[in-house]
């Protein structure tokens, strides 16, 4: 224990740095998700919602391009523009911002739909319910959370 303690003692200074870097990394990563993964998302899709009632079953018609709104952390909306390709309960597609193309994966199950994406490393959630024309959610990113919406693109 002692040896480690003197090791430690000797190379102070690059742990003092390494550590810094590291916080400026994660300040980075936490910036730019707050910043950068905000709204504007557009998918295209002339389907709509078809369940049948009393039934459990996933509603067709995500596939498209959808018009995205995501909440700042200073206030107002970023716009990005979603697309997306349901096959059965899958979906996967593209928002598409200022910050570049993130490609999604998930699934809608019900009401209930589920995107995610990996950027730098991290995880990015998009969950939501959707009602037939419109999904609302909570962007989840690290300790960040945003409300979005996503409305069909108009033809």
């Amino acid at each position: 224990m002692r040896k480690l303690f003197d090791w430690l003692m000797e190379h102070e200074r690059l742990l003092v740095v390494i550590t810094l870097a590291l916080a400026a990394a994660v300040g980075l990563q936490v910036r730019f998700c707050g910043g950068k993964m905000s709204p504007d998302l557009t998918v295209s899709s002339n389907q709509t919602k078809t369940s049948s009632p009393g039934s459990n079953s996933s509603p067709v018609g995500l596939t498209g391009v959808w018009e995205m709104s995501v909440q700042k952390k200073s206030g107002g909306t970023q716009n990005w523009t979603l697309t997306l390709t349901q096959n059965g309960e899958a979906l996967s597609g593209v928002i598409r911002s200022e910050g570049g193309d993130l490609p999604v994966n998930g699934s809608i199950k019900g009401e209930e739909l589920s995107l995610s994406a990996k950027r730098f490393g991290t995880t990015v959630e998009f969950p939501a319910k959707f009602d037939g024309e419109t999904m609302t959610g909570k962007m989840k990113a690290l300790m960040i959370e945003r409300q979005w919406t996503a409305r069909r693109r108009k033809s």
